[in-house]
């Protein structure tokens, strides 16, 4: 427990005093000066101004009634404790690595083994020559900061230029979409006006043939009525030529007939708007970073000494700082570049928009602009080290629990459907049901849409929207459709439906963006959080088919069993990480599909977990936990992560 500071520190004084004696000082003692020698340049205490005043008979000395004559005392704030405010900072403790004053000294290190004057530790320095050599780093840090600064500065200017070159290739693209879509537009207005010019044509010259039928007529029918030829062949003459003329005008007026209205429509060539909807941008905007190899290290640490610092007698916020000076160097791999596209982040774009910064890259990762629930972990298998049941029932409820849907709103709430009482329950943290609200029929499947809405497929063609707020269920509006509504998935405004028969892609708003995949029996799907991945269960092969954006199909995978009762559809979800968990009716297992979906990676819970026929699984970020509802059963079942 030696210490280099014990003999000239007293343990219960905490004295500081603006002048001590130099004599003292130099036999480790705090002693306050009393004289002041000119000649010397030294302070005294009143001991041992005898000893120099005997020495020195002849040197002038000042007293303290004279303390204005003596030299100020030069202590800047850097050589003030922080934490003993009036106190100098005279030692350096070796264990912490931590400047202290003789206050710190006392409370705080006393039980520390290596405690050194600062004046001897700058005697040491100078020896081992570590201030020119720190000196001679701090130059060539310099130098570096310099050069990386000016590099920085012409890395800015590059960029701008950089900027200014996308700008105008941006606007060159457009002025070229502008163009094609303006000859487009003339191609169409043309075919228009050819159109209408041959349509006014054809009813014109209808118009002049019933002009010159009906003048025709009029002549032969006064002559008819009004002439009484004696002869009688005159009379039939007459007769004939206005038969004739009569049976063509009935042939005109069938034809006059069959074209009684002609009409303009304009049939808009859907490609186009499927195109540009599924665009989010005209291009992708990528920033690469050119890896080089870090700056060798040129400080190094003076203090070698490595033994664990023992207990203090009390706590120092100094000791805390000093032990996490450690600095984490390391650059993440996603660093390494940068990614950004307008809107929807993940757009299928044409390899021609892809634009890069000049600076070169031997290689390009090109990482996704992570948004709320991007894909990060698809293929981490979950696995769970507990359970628990919780009973959803309530007293209005006729018949018993068919949980076939759940979801969670952004606050951790969980919202439930009930296919045979016909309701959506709201579950708190605590998995205790707080609200309901009724349905017209029986629901089918549920999906969120905002951090508090959630869209729930009725049995009778219906897509109703339900908003959570202040602990209640409230119905915001219905979206009717022309067909049968089963499975229902969301991802940034588009929404999934599955008919039995097909899969459809909607507007929020429930304009028909397209038919995405056409197979019978499918009635669950789900999108993975970036939206590449849409997932579909066709019960009736028992295959989980995988589709990109653009509809093409991934993958086809059999998952054993995957079927659903009359009362359910196959469960399938995907978590905020992109893990795909399926159930299926009369598969007991729940298991977790890989994000491609070509394999089973793994059971997360199975029959022996107590799951028994269940209809629908999802995972719960806030509370890191798989949820289980099943077919005709009161509890849900929350499955803890490990």
């Amino acid at each position: 427990m030696a210490s280099y500071m014990e003999s000239s520190i007293h343990r219960g004084s905490e004295s500081f005093f603006d002048f001590s004696c130099f004599t003292c000082q130099e036999n480790d003692r705090n002693t306050e000066a009393d004289f002041y020698c000119e000649e010397c340049s030294q302070f005294y205490c009143s001991k041992c101004v005898e000893h120099h005043n005997y020495l020195y008979k002849k040197h002038a000395i000042l007293d303290k009634k004279n303390i204005s004559q003596w030299p100020e005392t030069d202590v800047s704030e850097q050589e003030i404790c922080q934490v003993h405010k009036k106190e100098k900072l005279t030692g350096f403790c070796e264990d912490h690595s931590q400047l202290i004053c003789h206050a710190c000294h006392v409370h705080n290190h006393q039980l520390c083994s290596h405690v050194v004057l600062i004046a001897d530790k700058v005697k040491d320095l100078n020896q081992k020559r570590d201030f020119e050599q720190l000196s001679a780093t701090l130059d060539t840090q310099h130098q570096q900061l310099i050069k990386k600064k000016h590099d920085f500065e012409e890395n800015l200017k590059s960029l701008e230029k950089s900027y200014k070159k996308i700008l105008e290739e941006i606007n060159a693209l457009r002025k070229t979409i502008n163009d094609a879509l303006d000859q487009l537009e003339k191609n169409t207005k043309k075919a228009l006006d050819t159109l209408l010019v041959n349509v006014k044509t054809s009813i014109r010259n209808d118009i002049e043939n019933c002009n010159k039928f009906i003048k025709n007529i009029s002549c032969l029918q006064e002559n008819l009525l009004t002439s009484k030829d004696k002869k009688k062949a005159l009379s039939f003459i007459k007769y004939r030529k206005c038969l004739d003329q009569s049976l063509k005008v009935e042939a005109s007026l069938q034809d006059m007939t069959a074209n009684n209205e002609r009409t303009l429509t304009f049939n808009p060539d859907r490609t186009i708007k499927q195109t540009l909807s599924a665009l989010s941008g005209l291009g992708q905007i990528l920033s690469t970073v050119k890896q080089s190899q870090p700056t060798k290290r040129t400080t190094q640490n003076t203090n070698t000494r490595q033994n664990t610092p023992k207990a203090c007698s009390q706590s120092d916020p100094g000791n805390q700082t000093a032990s996490r000076l450690k600095v984490n160097t390391s650059i993440p791999e996603s660093s390494s570049s940068r990614h950004y596209s307008p809107g929807n982040q993940n757009s299928h774009l044409p390899k021609s928009g892809l634009v890069s910064d000049p600076v070169s890259s031997s290689s390009h990762q090109l990482v996704q602009g992570h948004q709320p629930g991007a894909v990060s972990k698809p293929d981490q298998i979950i696995k769970v080290k507990s359970s628990k049941k919780y009973s959803v029932k309530i007293e209005r409820d006729r018949s018993k629990c068919y949980i076939n849907g759940i979801c969670e709103t952004a606050s951790g709430e969980l919202l439930l459907t009930d296919r045979m009482n016909c309701r959506v329950k709201l579950l708190d943290r605590t998995y205790k049901v707080v609200a309901h609200c009724d349905l017209p029929g029986k629901p089918r499947s549920m999906c969120s849409i905002d951090s508090s809405l959630v869209a729930v497929t009725v049995h009778n063609e219906e897509v109703h929207f339900i908003r959570v707020t202040n602990d209640q269920l409230k119905e915001e509006r219905i979206l009717k459709l022309q067909h049968n509504c089963k499975g229902i998935a969301h991802h940034h405004g588009n929404l999934y439906i599955t008919d039995g028969e097909a899969l459809y892609n909607y507007t929020l708003d429930g304009r028909l963006v397209s038919k995405m995949y056409k197979d019978k029996s499918e009635t669950s799907c789900a999108v993975s959080p970036d939206g590449d991945r849409i997932y579909v269960a066709n019960i009736s092969s028992n295959k989980l088919v995988t589709l990109s954006r653009d509809s093409t199909v991934i993958s086809s995978l059999t998952v054993p069993d995957l079927s659903a009762s009359i009362y359910g559809r196959p469960g399938l979800h995907v978590t905020d990480s992109g893990q795909v968990l399926v159930c299926g009716y009369y598969t007991h297992p729940v298991v977790q599909v890989d994000r491609d979906g070509r394999q089973i990676l793994a059971e997360v819970v199975t029959k022996n977990n107590g799951v028994s026929l269940p209809l629908s699984v999802y995972y719960s970020k806030h509370t890191r936990s798989i949820i289980v509802g099943m077919y005709r059963n009161n509890d849900i079942i929350a499955f803890k992560e490990q």
